[in-house]
C-alpha cells in the first residue's frame, strides 16, 4: 500500500511526517528536507522549481526558503520567498511566503521592514489565519523594538487582542497575555498588567511563560510600589536618551529603513529596579552607569542579571551574577546561564564566561545541553563559539561535560 506523502506546507505544520513512497522530486526534497540534508534538498527544489508544474514549482520555492532558513542563510531564503510570492502572487502559499519574509527581515536585522511586511499582511489577508499570525508576529516586534512609543505599545495591545479573538487564539493564548503584560507594563497599567500575568499562570501553569509571567509580576510590585521607584523609571528614560546618541546615533544615520520608520528605537533596551552612574576618567559622558536587577533586550535576545554595567564610551555592557540570556523565540530555542556576559554593541558579540551552560530547545524541551568555561554568541548571526581550550563534547541530545586542555581552535556551532 502506497501511502502519498503530504506536501512540505502540512509537513512543517503538523510537525510530523508518515511514511512514504517518495514519487516525485518534491517528495525526494521533502525526505531530504526532514532529515535535515537541507543542502541536498535545496538541489533538488531549485531544479524542480523550474519545472513546468506550477503547483510543484510553489512548493519547491517555498520548500527552498525554509532549506536556508534552517542552514541560517536568511538572504537567500527572503529572496526565495519574494521569488515565490511575486511570480505566484494568487497561491495558497502567497500568505505564508509574506510570513516567513518578515521572519528572514528581523534575523538580518530589519525589525521595521519587518513590521512593515506584517502590517501588510494584516490588511492584504483580512479574513485569513496569515492576518492573525502577522498580528502576533507584528505585536511581538513593536513590544521588543519600539517599546519606548507609547502608540506602539497601544498598538500591540490592539494586536494580541485581535489573535485572541481570531482562530489562533488558542495557539498563542498563553504568550500574547505575556504580551499584553509587558505592553501594560511600559504604559504604566499596573493592574491590567498584573491581571494580564495572572492570565499567563492560570493557563499555562507548566509552561516557561508562567515562569516569567511570576517574574515580571515581581518585577511590576518592586517597580511600582513605592513612590522612590517612579524616580527611578524616569531617571532610566532619561539616561535612555544619553544612550541612544552615545550607543546608536551613528548606526541609525546610516540605516535608512530605521531612521524613516516612526517609532523605531535602536536594538538595546534596559529595563532595572534601580540604577546609579559612577564617575569616569574621560569627561563628560565616560561615566558608567550601573543597573540593579537588569532585563535587557538585544537584537534577538533578552538578558537578566543581578547587576549590569553600561560603558557608553566602549558601547559595551557587563552584567554580573546569575546571568541569563535567551532568545525571543516562542518558546526559546537557546537559553544560556553563567555567571557572567561582556555584551560588545561594535561587534555585536556576547562572551559569556565562568561556569556557562548552553541549552538547545525544541518546543519547550531540551535537546541538548553542554557546559563551558566560555561561550562567544555572535548576536547578528546566532552562531555559537566555544574557544578549543573550553569546550566540551556534545551531541544532539545529551548531557556535555567540561573538558579540560586542547588547542586554541574555536568550535562554531549554528543556532
Amino acid at each position: 500500500m502506497v501511502v502519498k506523502l503530504q506536501s512540505l506546507v502540512e509537513v512543517l505544520a503538523a510537525g510530523m511526517v508518515s511514511f512514504a513512497v517518495w514519487a516525485s522530486e518534491v517528495d525526494e526534497a521533502n525526505r531530504l528536507f526532514v532529515f535535515e540534508k537541507y543542502e541536498d534538498a535545496i538541489t533538488i527544489y531549485r531544479q524542480t522549481a523550474g519545472g513546468e508544474s506550477p503547483k510543484q514549482a510553489q512548493e519547491a520555492l517555498f520548500g527552498m526558503g525554509r532549506a536556508y532558513q534552517m542552514l541560517g542563510q536568511w538572504r537567500s531564503a527572503k529572496d526565495t520567498f519574494s521569488r515565490l510570492q511575486q511570480g505566484h502572487p494568487d497561491s495558497e502559499l502567497a500568505s505564508g511566503c509574506l510570513i516567513q519574509i518578515g521572519q528572514c527581515e528581523v534575523k538580518l536585522g530589519n525589525p521595521a521592514g519587518a513590521l512593515v511586511v506584517f502590517e501588510d499582511i494584516k490588511k492584504t489577508y483580512p479574513r485569513q489565519d496569515a492576518a492573525a499570525e502577522a498580528a502576533y508576529h507584528a505585536a511581538n516586534l513593536k513590544t521588543a523594538f519600539f517599546s519606548h512609543d507609547a502608540g506602539s505599545a497601544r498598538a500591540a495591545i490592539e494586536d494580541y487582542n485581535r489573535v485572541l479573538e481570531s482562530d489562533l487564539g488558542k495557539r498563542y493564548a498563553v504568550q500574547s497575555h505575556f504580551g499584553l503584560g509587558r505592553c501594560y507594563l511600559m504604559l504604566g497599567d499596573r493592574t491590567h498588567a498584573l491581571n494580564a500575568f495572572s492570565t499567563v499562570i492560570e493557563k499555562g501553569p507548566e509552561t516557561v511563560w508562567a515562569s516569567y509571567a511570576r517574574e515580571q509580576m515581581s518585577q511590576a510590585m518592586r517597580m511600582f510600589g513605592t513612590q522612590q521607584a517612579m524616580k527611578v523609571l524616569k531617571r532610566q528614560e532619561e539616561l535612555w536618551a544619553d544612550f541612544e546618541r552615545a550607543f546608536f546615533a551613528p548606526l541609525r544615520e546610516n540605516d535608512a529603513s530605521l531612521s524613516a520608520f516612526p517609532g523605531a528605537t535602536p536594538f538595546l533596551r534596559i529595563r532595572a529596579v534601580g540604577l546609579f552612574t559612577e564617575s569616569g576618567n574621560g569627561g563628560p559622558g565616560s561615566e558608567t552607569v550601573v543597573y540593579l536587577t537588569p532585563t535587557i533586550q538585544y537584537r534577538d535576545y533578552v538578558i537578566t542579571s543581578e547587576r549590569s554595567a553600561v560603558d557608553r564610551t566602549r558601547r559595551v555592557v557587563t552584567c554580573l551574577g546569575n546571568v541569563r540570556c535567551m532568545d525571543r523565540f516562542v518558546p526559546p530555542s537557546l537559553v544560556v546561564t553563567s555567571g557572567a556576559v561582556r555584551l560588545n554593541t561594535r561587534d555585536n558579540r556576547a562572551v559569556f564566561s565562568g561556569d556557562v551552560q548552553l541549552e538547545k530547545r525544541a518546543e519547550g524541551d531540551t535537546v541538548q545541553r553542554i557546559t563551558v568555561r566560555e561561550l562567544h554568541l555572535l548576536l547578528d548571526s546566532g552562531n555559537i563559539e566555544i574557544p578549543g581550550d573550553s569546550s566540551v563534547p556534545h551531541s544532539p541530545s545529551g548531557e556535555g561535560t567540561s573538558s579540560s586542555g586542547g588547542d586554541s581552535r574555536t568550535e562554531t556551532l549554528s543556532k
